[in-house]
């Protein structure tokens, strides 16, 4: 009986070894760009002798799919996984022989090969500016600042501005748009002796944020509004080097019509934190200057952010326009949701 026993064994050996394998060399990726479709290429001898499958599933997906590998026209064989998110894709390489049993040939079910997947620049920028902002995705601001240049013949020469502005943060290459409402009030000579005449502005506008670098934003504004003068428009342009939110350099420039223009350059540091200070040179003609259009003023400003949704705004002002320098200085709010 022992011996009939062991010749079956035997026979069993022999019959399974007899049963053609295919042999496959592959060598696998180990990362991939998100969106595009993964391709695994391998050697295989005798390629008829099982049907060769890659099983493949998305990183913590619980069902597997199957993709068989096709012969190429340079003689090798190939699979295509379909296009992957992060954080990745895992599969391995079975093949099923002439007797009905699975063979791993790379990896295995217990034990996958894993394709790590990267996000693509601008998912990975607004995933990181989504947990910066608690995925507070809406902003509205009051800011109001003036300055008082003074006059060496004791005339009165200063403006107030303030600015009611919305703003919905995309996020992307288009990183924010907002829109809103203004108005400035000032008082400037018209002769070098004679009174002060009242200028002013009304007006609305539209506003964008582009990222075109993750260290550099472009900001563009225009606007309609109407003076003394009627009706006319409003642009705005600005670059920031670094990111507005911390350590940053921006320069800008904006034209009002009737009221004449403005450029600064400002430096922002972000040193100690929760404060976000800044330090600007300005030049400008508001409120629409006449009789000395070089007005110059050095602002230092700071923003405390008391919780997650708000923020408090306060600056200081110091420049002459025609005469001796004088003080200014503004206060300004946010609130996010």
């Amino acid at each position: 009986m022992k011996i009939l026993l062991a010749l079956l064994a035997t026979t069993a050996v022999a019959h399974a070894d007899a049963v053609p394998h295919a042999l496959v060399v592959h060598v696998p990726p180990t990362a991939s760009a998100a969106g595009a479709p993964i391709e695994l290429e391998a050697m295989i001898d005798a390629p008829y002798a099982e049907k060769l499958v890659v099983h493949y599933r998305a990183v913590g997906e619980p069902t597997w799919h199957d993709t068989p590998f096709d012969r190429s026209s340079a003689g090798g064989w190939y699979a295509e996984l379909p296009p992957a998110v992060p954080p990745g894709i895992e599969y391995y390489i079975a093949g099923t022989d002439v007797a009905g049993h699975e063979v791993d040939h790379f990896a295995s079910q217990k034990a996958p090969h894993v394709v790590h997947v990267e996000a693509e620049l601008n998912d990975r920028l607004e995933a990181n500016d989504r947990a910066r902002l608690g995925n507070l995705g809406n902003e509205v601001s009051f800011d109001v600042a003036g300055h008082d240049f003074g006059n060496r013949y004791d005339l009165a020469d200063h403006f107030v501005r303030g600015e009611l502005t919305y703003t919905h943060r995309v996020l992307r290459s288009l990183h924010e748009v907002g829109f809103g409402f203004g108005a400035i009030e000032g008082k400037t000579p018209t002769t070098m002796e004679d009174a002060s005449t009242v200028k002013g502005s009304r007006y609305g506008f539209g506003q964008i944020r582009v990222r075109v670098h993750p260290s550099v934003f472009l900001d563009g504004r225009v606007g309609l509004g109407v003076s003394q003068d009627g009706f006319g428009g409003t642009t705005r342009g600005q670059v920031t080097f670094g990111k507005p939110w911390r350590s940053c350099l921006q320069m800008g420039a904006e034209y009002m019509s009737g009221l004449g223009p403005s450029g600064w350059v400002r430096l922002q540091w972000d040193t100690a934190p929760p404060l976000l200070m800044g330090a600007s040179i300005v030049r400008t003609d508001l409120p629409g200057a006449v009789t000395q259009s070089i007005g110059l003023y050095v602002a230092y400003d700071i923003a405390y952010r008391i919780t997650d949704r708000i923020t408090v705004k306060g600056q200081v002002s110091y420049g002459p326009r025609d005469g001796v320098a004088h003080p200014g200085g503004g206060l300004g709010t946010a609130v996010a949701f």
